[in-house]
């Protein structure tokens, strides 16, 4: 009787191991699958932001090349406004030129008739003059009027032909500024044709971008719904196990005995390497020597041994009550996943592997996988 009692609780002890095993196992399967999810969700969350930045700077670049078409265009008015009053004052140019030659149509056949009337007063005959002497004194007054007028004529004429050359040396001034304000036309609107075609190729970016992080972004939701599922099932295999039946009521060991120094604390702040906003899920400790001891909080069973993502060298470990914590940027790991571990055992030394600016021990604590404040849960 007693042998057989005996053998049943071996064989329940046995029973109990391989469903402990077997439970370890399962979470633990779960829980791998769970990260590798987290660590393929941070990699797309990186892809995202670099994704941005690119269609942040695009946008910044649309922006200023549309600054720069508008004052182009504003330029191209201005020249196609003074190639108008310039074409105006050429056409004012060109009338006044045409009266003066008109002008000097007109005076030059008026001191031609002058010259003839002249020509012709000088052909009357000298025994005329003899006998007529009342008509030889009209005869010099008349010729001495003739040879005055004519005279003014001729001066009337050379100031027309001066005012004639000053016309047409305003006309050629104003049409070689013409042929600078084309010119300067041409160019301006070569370069506003490279501006408003790089603004397009901007704009076609830009579009790329947005319908790439469109497509990160529905990646990284599935990621959420995995990580959602998994996180289901690693609370079911612990209810049916009864590990998460009896909430957490501990109190924490401090993880870092070497040193009670914080150097960031849990919450969002400027990330050190990508230098957005980002939410800084545990504490920093800071001030241990390298490879110092980081050392369980609390008793649990590990679920994660392995570099892990930026946390690089990393330790997992499940206390039951959907409670675990996260030790990271190891330089060592001195556990195995699946192995059970005591309140104050040593499971990493610390370091600066992963993503990290220099030696510290990253701690974390999580309730069903979320990252919660830490420091309530520490003495």
């Amino acid at each position: 009787m007693k042998k057989k009692i005996l053998v049943s609780l071996i064989l329940l002890t046995l029973c109990l191991n391989v469903t402990m095993f077997s439970f370890a196992t399962s979470v633990t399967d779960l829980q791998n699958q769970k990260n590798e999810a987290e660590d393929k969700k941070d990699e797309l969350e990186d892809q995202k932001e670099e994704v941005e930045a690119k269609k942040s700077e695009a946008l910044s670049k649309i922006e200023e090349l549309s600054s720069q078409i508008s004052e182009s265009e504003s330029n191209l008015k201005d020249l196609n406004n003074k190639v108008k009053e310039l074409e105006a004052s050429i056409k004012d140019k060109e009338n006044e030129l045409q009266e003066a030659e008109e002008k000097q149509q007109e005076q030059e056949e008026t001191l031609e008739k002058r010259l003839i009337a002249q020509y012709k007063t000088g052909k009357v005959s000298y025994w005329s003059l003899i006998l007529n002497p009342s008509g030889f004194l009209d005869f010099f007054s008349n010729l001495h009027n003739i040879e005055k007028i004519a005279k003014l004529d001729a001066e009337l004429i050379d100031n027309i032909k001066q005012d004639k050359a000053k016309i047409q040396a305003a006309k050629d001034e104003l049409s070689a500024k013409k042929s600078e304000v084309k010119a300067a036309k041409v160019d301006a609107e070569k370069e506003n044709v490279i501006l408003k075609n790089a603004k397009a190729t901007k704009n076609s970016e830009v579009q790329k971008l947005s319908e790439e992080e469109k497509q990160i972004q529905q990646q990284i939701d599935e990621y959420d719904q995995m990580m959602s599922d998994l996180q289901a099932k690693i609370k079911a295999a612990q209810s049916s196990s009864g590990s998460s039946s009896v909430p957490y009521n501990g109190v924490m060991q401090w993880p870092v005995p070497s040193s009670s120094k914080i150097n960031s604390y849990y919450g969002y702040r400027i990330h050190p390497i990508y230098h957005v906003n980002k939410l800084h899920t545990g504490i920093d400790i800071g001030g241990a020597p390298w490879g110092a001891p980081f050392v369980a909080a609390d008793d649990g069973t590990v679920i994660l041994a392995r570099e892990y993502g930026g946390y690089g060298k990393c330790v997992i470990i499940d206390h039951g009550g959907g409670i675990s914590t996260l030790y990271g940027h190891g330089s060592a790991i001195y556990v195995s996943e699946g192995q059970k571990v005591t309140r104050g055992q040593n499971v990493l030394a610390i370091g600066s592997s992963g993503l990290s600016t220099g030696k510290h021990a990253h701690f974390e604590v999580r309730v069903n996988g979320s990252p919660v404040d830490p420091l309530p849960y520490v003495t």
